[in-house]
């Protein structure tokens, strides 16, 4: 069964505010017999747009495109658009987190379980085996956190346009330091047996563990948690910056873990000075390795479950793994080649010139959600459900600057806050709609926001009287 032929931002008018030929006509009186809305063309919507598509094949939505239905009756003026001229920056203030089910919270709980029990089986590995005294433990689980916090610092800024849910957040870490650790280290262990058992070559074994089994498994097991997390938590993963984060911040918890390992390793064999080194080293001017390789996957299946849908984002994972793959084998492979100073400088200069590209991506990004926000708002703004003058407050940082400053004037700070966060919301649930169809449930949570912004626009226009 064919789609029905996609429908510009503006429904039913031309950007002249004419009717579009062939458009059915409305009673007078009617809500749709209404002078009809101005429309703007926000940027290059068909950037982001995939209702033209095959009718069959991968690509095809399990659903037909939904349109934007015009509001049942004129939306009033927003109190926002009489204060444009006069209002002055402030600075940006975090948006508050969204609300969650209660199976998040259990499921957190039972990966925060996950993470206790991992963590203190490789302590008392540590304390068993180590002849020094175990009070060092602790410090080199203080060392490896340094590095997260870090990372997690990062990915609080990029996740500043759209909050994810923070308990969303906490499991994509905890997934990491625990299930994705723990698994690599079972099957990392057992491979290396295996190849051991092949070859009876310990350097068959060197050489295998690190470059082949390593990037593998690692990123298999930390890819998993990220495609569970755009499978089972959909509303929320919505593009590349969503799997940038969430991928980053499994790479970070994975690297949390293994980092007390190599750190109470090197304590045993060569004391607190090898410590130190191995912080600089694997800290420090290694900090982002892990989450670079996880985030990539992430940003390759964000971009196409947005641009193509849920499926086709489920379908690329096993390709999208292969990046951050390679460069994990490469690194790998060098740092078991030896080589001196040299090597090790060349080694960390290359890593740098990634993390800055890395870091430089996550900007570009935040920059496409931004614009993205923008062109979504803009097609409901077309239709009448906001003016544009919202749209320009809504959909850029100095406008929500702006906003801010001006509904702390009248006593309405958190209604603008919450009209902020919810609209954004809104802009990726309608991304969300092009991409996979018109899924009733989707199209239901599009309606409840549909409401809160309404809701959100007379109590802004309530306090603005």
């Amino acid at each position: 069964m064919s789609q029905p032929p996609y429908q510009p931002p503006g429904g039913q008018y031309m950007p002249n505010g004419r009717p579009r030929p062939g458009a059915p006509s409305s009673a007078p009186g009617s809500p749709s017999a209404q002078a009809p809305p101005r429309y703007i063309d926000y940027g290059n919507p068909r950037a982001y747009d995939t209702s033209v598509r095959p009718a069959s094949g991968l690509t095809a939505a399990r659903f037909a495109p939904a349109q934007i239905q015009r509001p049942d009756q004129a939306q009033p003026q927003s109190a926002w658009s009489t204060q444009t001229r006069r209002l002055q920056d402030v600075s940006q203030n975090a948006t508050k987190l969204p609300t969650v089910s209660i199976v998040v919270w259990l499921a957190l709980v039972v990966l925060g379980f996950f993470v206790l029990l991992v963590l203190g089986w490789f302590f008392l590995e540590f304390v068993l085996t180590a002849s020094s005294s175990p009070i060092w433990w602790p410090v080199t689980a203080f060392l490896a956190g340094i590095s997260l916090l870090v990372i997690a610092g990062i990915m609080f800024l990029a996740d500043r346009w759209d909050p994810q849910p923070l308990p969303l957040l906490i499991i994509a870490v905890f997934w990491g330091a625990a299930i994705a650790a723990g698994l690599s280290y079972i099957l990392n262990t057992l491979n290396s047996f295996l190849v051991y058992m092949v070859t009876g070559s310990e350097a068959a074994v060197a050489f295998a563990g690190p470059v082949i089994s390593a990037p593998l498994v690692e990123e298999t097991t930390k890819g998993v948690g990220l495609l569970l997390l755009m499978v089972l938590a959909r509303r929320y993963f919505n593009g590349p910056l969503d799997g940038l984060i969430y991928g980053a911040l499994i790479g970070g918890g994975f690297a949390f873990t293994e980092n007390i390992i190599y750190y109470t390793r090197g304590l045993e064999s060569f004391g607190a000075g090898q410590v130190l080194f191995l912080f600089i080293l694997r800290g420090v001017m290694n900090i982002f390795g892990h989450a670079i390789y996880t985030s990539l996957t992430g940003i390759i299946v964000g971009f196409v479950a947005r641009k193509w849908g849920t499926i086709m984002g489920f379908l690329v994972f096993l390709p999208a793994l292969i990046p951050g793959m390679l460069i994990h084998a490469a690194w790998n492979l060098v740092a078991g080649l030896g080589g001196g100073l040299p090597v090790l400088l060349l080694m960390y200069g290359a890593k740098a010139l990634l993390s800055l590209l890395w870091l430089i991506a996550i900007v570009v990004l935040i920059w496409d959600e931004s614009r993205l926000t923008r062109v979504r708002l803009g097609d409901y703004a077309n239709q009448g459900w906001l003016t544009h003058e919202e749209v320009d407050m809504l959909a850029t940082w100095k406008g929500r600057r702006e906003g801010k400053q001006w509904a702390s004037q009248i006593g309405a700070k958190p209604v603008m806050k919450r009209f902020i966060r919810e609209s954004a919301d809104l802009a990726s649930i309608r991304q969300r709609l092009l991409a996979d169809g018109a899924n009733p449930k989707v199209i239901e949570i599009e309606r409840n926001l549909l409401s809160r912004l309404t809701s959100n626009r007379h109590e802004l226009l309530s306090f603005a009287r």
